[in-house]
């Protein structure tokens, strides 16, 4: 279900930006990425898979939005687009190599006629051919699904050759889970970065001028639903189970700059998977969790990729005593949103959510 989900925003993504307009077109481009990068040892558990070295390639399609309309939701030109990224972990037993497909979104930051430098938010869906098996592959704490799911950030500079061709330099930050739906999942992270080729199908661009919009501060309320399954391992005594996680929040924020926005809030989890596991220890007491939340918002029109850091007010049963909560929605006119949220504690994933919320 999280799978087609993840299918069906990146499908929204692509008929969005691909609508005809009778005055400009979006530019379409085409780009290649070598990439080489390390595997970070963010537990203890998993230190002694992380000697090897990252490498892979990544073919992308993306859509310059020039369009006035696309600009004036961020007073920025941007590109929007899909990927897809293989990747080979060096340790061909354990690991094994990934195959992803990925939607993002990249706004410049900076554009002359000759440079531009941009950062790029992305999500997608991986398939693992290497996945954990306490018998044939115990040592591999990383996965335990076959499918999971792939978010970077990225810092990307391109340098101008000619009216098609364009070098690229970039750094990236790559994360891979299953969101906690299965365990082991300790999930990896790994940095990547290289030097790539961009080309215009439609030749030279140009960017029209268009006048900035002026910049006014102003207040957004959201409230959020959200909910997944996840699977509690079995141990010597208990078959492996499957449980429910059902919650919402809600957080009035503020827009502070043309992107950016700052929001505080409260949320509340009802957890299945915490109520077996306190079922399996003979504890007596409460599965729900209440938590103060503060966040930033990356605003690009309809599209809102928010960071909340987590703690916990009310939860008698709870591993740490702080979370952070990463969720990407889009919001449909005015009023509706969808999208999914993930929520972390430190180096490991706890679930990953569809989303469904209402903007006023």
């Amino acid at each position: 279900m999280l799978y087609r989900f993840i299918l069906f925003l990146m499908i929204l993504l692509l008929v969005k930006n691909t609508r005809a307009d009778d005055s400009i077109s979006n530019p379409l481009q085409i780009g290649i990425k070598p990439q080489y990068g390390i595997i970070l040892a963010h537990s203890s558990k998993i230190e002694q898979l992380t000697n090897s070295n990252s490498f892979g390639l990544e073919a992308e399609i993306a859509w310059l939005r020039i369009k006035e309309k696309n600009y004036q939701q961020c007073n920025c030109f941007s590109k929007v687009g899909f990927s897809i990224l293989y990747m080979n972990y060096s340790n061909p037993e354990v690991i094994g190599s990934s195959y992803n497909i990925i939607g993002f979104a990249e706004p410049y930051l900076i554009r002359t006629k000759v440079f531009q430098l941009s950062t790029r938010m992305g999500i997608g869906l991986t398939y693992l051919d290497h996945i954990y098996d306490e018998i044939n592959n115990p040592e591999n704490l990383f996965f335990s699904t076959h499918f999971a799911f792939i978010t970077h950030i990225d810092l990307n500079a391109n340098f101008k050759l000619n009216n098609n061709f364009s070098l690229m330099a970039y750094a990236k930050y790559n994360h891979i889970s299953n969101g906690g739906t299965k365990s082991p999942n300790y999930g990896m992270n790994f940095p990547t970065f290289g030097i790539g080729l961009n080309y215009n199908l439609n030749g030279k661009i140009d960017f029209p001028n268009f006048q900035n919009q002026e910049f006014k501060p102003f207040n957004f309320f959201y409230v959020n639903t959200f909910g997944t399954f996840k699977t509690v391992e079995k141990d010597i005594e208990n078959p492996e189970t499957q449980t429910f996680i059902f919650g919402f929040y809600g957080v009035v924020g503020r827009k502070v700059t043309k992107i950016n926005g700052l929001s505080t809030g409260l949320e509340y989890i009802n957890d299945g998977a915490v109520k077996e596991k306190m079922k399996r220890l003979n504890l007596e007491t409460d599965n729900q969790q209440i938590s103060f939340l503060v966040g930033h918002h990356f605003l690009f029109g309809q599209f809102d990729f928010s960071q909340y850091w987590g703690t916990y007010v009310y939860a008698p049963y709870k591993v740490r005593n702080f979370y952070q909560r990463y969720s990407l929605t889009y919001r449909f006119k005015r009023h509706i949103m969808i999208g999914v949220t993930f929520k972390v504690h430190g180096d490991w994933a706890d679930n990953f959510n569809l989303l469904i919320g209402y903007s006023f």
